[in-house]
């Protein structure tokens, strides 16, 4: 979207002065006079509202706005953008921003762009928030550029998508917005915009890991560890892990353990691998809650406890991964770190069965045909048999051979069938 610039310039009107008319004159310098002052005002006001004086600050913005001041409506728009001195008014941020930014000031359109993303009912046409951001950003003002190919890479209009996206992540990354430096690095590693470019994106990612970025300085850590961009260096990889782990990323914690338990780049210890394997465990990464599980019951860097590996186990078959709910499956059979309940083991077997575990179509076949745990029921039985066999699953394969004996030819083509339709569904 293109803005009409409309622009508060009384200096630039043409003033005829008739002779011997004095009170012409003493306008002239009337007016010469005040053109300064409304422009110091502006700055008066801005100093009041940097330091949080804002009160005052609306006092002198708003006649200065109403005037047409591209700075004073800016900040005017952030006092109702922020409910400062003045009730937040989305509405009126918005007007005001939209005011300021037909004036070309890159930072009203930033935040109507801010603004409007928001909030896409107060947008005077569906384009209007990337409109602002990308006006924002040909000015230069860096935050535009990012959120700008932020919103171009999350399918905005723009046609070469990828590519523009990368035009406007490099714009803010030469300006040194880590952000922009770290998604980046990852288009040209991945090679989403143009041919990947290892050594590029290498670059772009130590940059944004030397300011700080957590994710930058993961990737990095990869970089060494795989030898990409860089030359290989465990010690290097684990350095870069450590910087993001002790930032809580959770995929660093994770590498960082397997470092530790592997003695790569640091020395072998189970006990630190451990610790950190629980830190990205605690933040939810299932891998890590499956190794800290089976670490937990084998006493592997951590005391044994199988109560410990229950709930580990269980913290990941609740986000329903299968092999967390057939490991939890065989606790709760056996009565390990949990109370005995053959019902519950069924009940995490039908879980992962139904998310096509092969291993756990198996087990809960041989259930039903055993009546343990749940009711007895030799179809349904023959059903997961059946289907687990199709995956290919060696156990399954005699088990139904058995499982055919006990059932009518008539009752194997209603389980068969039945396996079908579920396969269907998936």
């Amino acid at each position: 979207m293109k803005y009409r610039i409309h622009r508060l310039n009384t200096t630039n009107q043409q003033v005829t002065a008739m002779p011997c008319f004095r009170p012409a004159l003493w306008l002239l310098l009337l007016a010469c006079l005040l053109a300064p002052a409304v422009a110091l005002g502006a700055d008066n006001a801005e100093a009041v509202y940097n330091k949080g004086d804002y009160a005052s600050a609306f006092k002198e913005l708003k006649p200065l706005a109403d005037a047409g001041d591209a700075s004073a409506q800016y900040h005017l728009g952030l006092l109702y953008d922020f409910g400062l001195s003045v009730p937040k008014n989305p509405a009126e941020a918005a007007k005001w921003f939209r005011l300021a930014g037909r004036q070309d000031n890159a930072k009203a359109l930033y935040n109507l762009g801010l603004l409007l993303t928001a909030s896409p009912k107060l947008a005077a046409s569906p384009g209007e928030a990337e409109a602002s951001f990308r006006r924002s950003a040909e000015l230069g003002e860096m935050p535009a550029q990012f959120a700008l190919a932020e919103l171009i890479a999350k399918g905005g209009s723009a046609k070469d998508g990828p590519a523009q996206a990368e035009h406007w992540y490099r714009k803010a990354a030469e300006q040194g917005d880590h952000k922009s430096q770290y998604r980046l690095g990852m288009m040209l590693l991945s090679g989403k915009a143009t041919p990947a470019n290892i050594q590029d994106a290498s670059k772009w990612l130590q940059m944004a890991a030397e300011a700080g970025s957590a994710s930058a300085q993961f990737q990095v850590g990869v970089l060494y560890d795989k030898g990409m961009g860089v030359h290989a260096s465990p010690q290097e990889a684990a350095r870069w892990f450590a910087k993001a782990a002790e930032q809580g990323d959770a995929d660093a914690q994770f590498n960082l353990a397997v470092e530790y338990d592997r003695g790569e780049g640091v020395p072998h210890d189970p006990a630190q691998a451990a610790m950190w394997l629980e830190k990205s465990a605690a933040q939810g990464d299932v891998p890590a809650q499956l190794a800290l599980a089976r670490w937990y019951l084998s006493g592997h860097g951590v005391s044994q406890s199988a109560a410990k590996a229950a709930d580990w186990y269980g913290r990941a078959a609740r986000k329903d991964n299968p092999e967390a709910q057939n490991e939890l499956a065989g606790l709760c059979a056996k009565g390990l770190g949990v109370r005995q309940d053959q019902a519950e083991a069924a009940r995490w077997l039908s879980r992962a069965a139904e998310l096509g575990d092969a291993s756990a179509q198996n087990d809960l076949g041989i259930r039903y045909f055993e009546g343990q745990g749940l009711r007895k029921n030799p179809m349904a039985g023959y059903m997961w048999l059946t289907l687990a066999s199709w995956q290919g699953h060696a156990g399954a394969k005699s088990n139904l051979e058995y499982a055919a004996a006990k059932l009518t030819d008539k009752q194997k083509a209603q389980a068969d069938k039945a396996a079908k339709a579920w396969k269907m569904k998936r």
